[in-house]
Order: C-alpha cells, then sequence, then structure tokens
C-alpha cells in the first residue's frame, strides 16, 4: 500500500511520546513522527517520560528498550497499570523469542527492531493509531452507557418509589375496622404479587342492620390490573353506588354496562357482591365469574352452591342475578380471589379449590385472625414463599346464638 494512501486512513491526530537515551536516534524518531502529522513529544529517560506523562495524555509510546536507570520494560510495566494506559512500541536491537516474550508480558503492543526503514515505522504507527481509536471510541461507548444505566438506575427507582407509595395509597382503601355492627367480625388478608394488586375488596355498614361487601379481581397484577380494580373500587364506594335502594344484582348490571374493552385486551374482572341482613343472617349474593365463597360451621366447611355468570366486561347484555342464603350464628364466610388456590408447587402442581377446603375444615377451630394466618402459611409453603398472583381473603364471621341473643335483649 503506498504511504499517501495509509496517510489518509489518519482521521484524526494523536499525540506521541518518544523516549530514547540517544540524541541523535530521538532527534531522528521525532523528526519522522513529526513529518506523518503527529503531536509528538521526547524524553530522555523514563523517569522524565513518568514525570510527563503524569501531566499530559499521551495515546502511544514510543521507547527504547535499554536505557539507564529505568529501562522500556520497566517503563512499559508502570504506564500499563495506569487508567487508560498508552499504545507501547519498544523500540529494541534484539528480535530474539526469549526477548518478545519478556516484552509481551510486560505489556508492550508492539516492537521494531532497530534499524527501521521510515515506512517500517509508519505503518507501524498507523496500526497502533486504530487500535487507540477503537479503544477510546469502546471507553466513550461504555462512558455513554454507564451514563445511560445510571439515568436508567434513577429512573427506575423513582418508579419503585412511586409504586411504593401506590401500594400504600392501595392498601387504604381495604378494610380498617374488624369489628362489624351486632358483633359481626371481619378479617382479611391481602398479598400483591408486586407492588400494585389487581384484588381490591371492602366491607361496610349499610344502616339498617345492613351490611355491604365486594371482592374485586381485575386479570393479572401489577399496575394495569390495580388501576382497574382501583376504579372499579370507586365505583363500588357508597359515594358513588346506591348501596341502601339497590340490590346486589342491580349493582353488578349497571357496573357492567359500563365496563368496556375497546382494545380487546381481555381486561375483565370477577366479581363477588353481596349484601348481609345482620339480624336474619340473610345473604343476597351475585357473582360475576367469581369463585364461590367457603361456607365455615361447625359441622364443617363447604362452597356455596353458587351460579355465576361471565366476568364484568366480556358482555354488556349479561343479566346478573341474586341468590339467597340464610347464614346461622356461628358461621363464618370465606370470599378469595383465584390466587388462593391457583397458585402452583413445582413438584405437586396447583393447590386448587378442594385443599383450600380440606385445609379451611381441618383449621375450622381456629380463631379468625389464627385460620387467615394458617392459610396465608400454607399458600406461601405451597409457592416456596413467592408470591405468584394476588391473594386476597376476606372472612365475615355470624356471631354465636349466645352473643346474638344477648344483643336481642339489649334492645
Amino acid at each position: 500500500m503506498p504511504l499517501s494512501s495509509l496517510t489518509s486512513i489518519q482521521a484524526v491526530t494523536l499525540s506521541v511520546l518518544v523516549v530514547e537515551d540517544t540524541d541523535c536516534e530521538r532527534f531522528y524518531i521525532t523528526h519522522l513522527l513529526r513529518q506523518f502529522g503527529w503531536l509528538v513529544e521526547s524524553r530522555s529517560n523514563g523517569k522524565a517520560a513518568l514525570d510527563y506523562l503524569q501531566q499530559n495524555e499521551v495515546h502511544i509510546l514510543v521507547s527504547d528498550w535499554r536505557m539507564p536507570e529505568m529501562s522500556g520494560i520497566e517503563l512499559c510495566q508502570i504506564v500499563k497499570n495506569n487508567h487508560l494506559p498508552p499504545f507501547v512500541i519498544l523500540l529494541t536491537a534484539n528480535n530474539q523469542t526469549a526477548d518478545i516474550v519478556v516484552g509481551i508480558e510486560a505489556g508492550a503492543d508492539d516492537f521494531i527492531c532497530k534499524p527501521f526503514l521510515p515506512e517500517l515505522l509508519k505503518v507501524r504507527m498507523l496500526a497502533a493509531m486504530r487500535i487507540v481509536q477503537l479503544q477510546h471510541n469502546l471507553s466513550r461507548n461504555n462512558q455513554l452507557l454507564q451514563q445511560g444505566l445510571a439515568k436508567e438506575s434513577a429512573l427506575l427507582s423513582t418508579i419503585k418509589q412511586d409504586l411504593f407509595s401506590a401500594a400504600k395509597v392501595q392498601r387504604e382503601l381495604l378494610p380498617r375496622s374488624k369489628t362489624l355492627p351486632r358483633g359481626w367480625q371481619l378479617h382479611h388478608e391481602f398479598q400483591p404479587a408486586s407492588y400494585l394488586a389487581g384484588d381490591l375488596y371492602q366491607c361496610f355498614d349499610l344502616g339498617d342492620d345492613q351490611l355491604g361487601f365486594y371482592l374485586i379481581d381485575a386479570a393479572g397484577h401489577g399496575v394495569a390490573a390495580a388501576l382497574q380494580s382501583v376504579s372499579l373500587a370507586q365505583r363500588l364506594s357508597m359515594e358513588r353506588t346506591d348501596w341502601c335502594g339497590l340490590s346486589p344484582q342491580e349493582i353488578v348490571n349497571q357496573v357492567n354496562r359500563e365496563l368496556s374493552d375497546p382494545d380487546n385486551t381481555g381486561r375483565f374482572v370477577t366479581l363477588l357482591l353481596g349484601k348481609i341482613n345482620t339480624l336474619t343472617g340473610e345473604l343476597w349474593l351475585c357473582s360475576a365469574g367469581h369463585p364461590a365463597p367457603l361456607l365455615l360451621t361447625e359441622t364443617g366447611c363447604e362452597p356455596l352452591p353458587l351460579e355465576t355468570e361471565l366476568p364484568l366486561g366480556i358482555h354488556g347484555a349479561v343479566q346478573y342475578q341474586d341468590q339467597l342464603v340464610t347464614l346461622l350464628p356461628g358461621s363464618r364466610l370465606l370470599l378469595f380471589s383465584d390466587g388462593t388456590y391457583e397458585c402452583q408447587h413445582p413438584k405437586f402442581g396447583f393447590f386448587g379449590q378442594a385443599r383450600l377446603q380440606t385445609l379451611c375444615t381441618k383449621a375450622n377451630s381456629l380463631s379468625d385472625e389464627a385460620l387467615l394466618h394458617h392459610l396465608s402459611h400454607a399458600l406461601q409453603l405451597w409457592q416456596s414463599g413467592t408470591t405468584q398472583d394476588d391473594i386476597s381473603m376476606m372472612l365475615i364471621t355470624y356471631p354465636s346464638a349466645n352473643y346474638a341473643n344477648a344483643a336481642l335483649e339489649a334492645l
């Protein structure tokens, strides 16, 4: 390749430091390199070269091998410990393999044997320049990558903090009191699969010896599901829903007509909504694709014979119907989301509704709080300590007959 073509390869001017103790050779090499277009400085020994390197950036270091006080090998070993060290070319009169091995082990990048032709020096310098440019481009790209990662890390930290704050807000939508009118009790367990859950539930006093409650389970989990469940929970609040004047089926039908999925993303919601007469134990329940609750009595645990329709948001013309169940004093109603029984063990498969029912039957003698803790612990063991899907459980307890009779006498 002609020298004119090689010269055109040099895209940028790089700095070069020549270290040579022989004056005539140092002047000769420096003169050649400056003719080739590089910025060249020179020093007569290794210590002077180190002083210069501490104050200046050097891309290529051309050093004689044998020099007094500090050899080119020693100089190379020192500079190669620096951050972004220069490309090192050693000048040697000895081309023995053993010497080349020593030089490479010291960190030298190339060798030129004396005496040499100017064309050889230029070719080696151009090769060094390409490598230096690649190294600096890589370093610059790494810096840009680190800057990008730092920005992304800061953004993720902000998002994490926002999700943490949003999770606290979501928990504020859950029931706060365990005590309900006429001695009824409410206990609940809430375990989101991530920061935010697609589950939400509530139970509140409607007055006139009536309780209202619901359990929402939006498809999926995370931010999208949480937004949908929170929106529906706001819609079902006493401020926006006539709980006293409407039956459960009327409320559910209204909500279903309002829901839509314009993008056809499958963002449906299951809902269990009901009202309880705290005096008579009459329960009006309406289900939109939600699993039937379990009824725990003194004789055992059975799922309510509940007919269910499609989840909300699938078909606006679906007509949901109320179903009446009369609860007995001392009974407990366990409502739950599908994450409670659809969790999977790596060896034994799904937990399943039958296992949940059996677990409740065996633990029926436990108190309300202890029962929920027992179920939660069993689910954690089944999932090996992880939470695969949002888990919600709400236990509504009808006081015993003795408590109810005492309350009636007090009236």
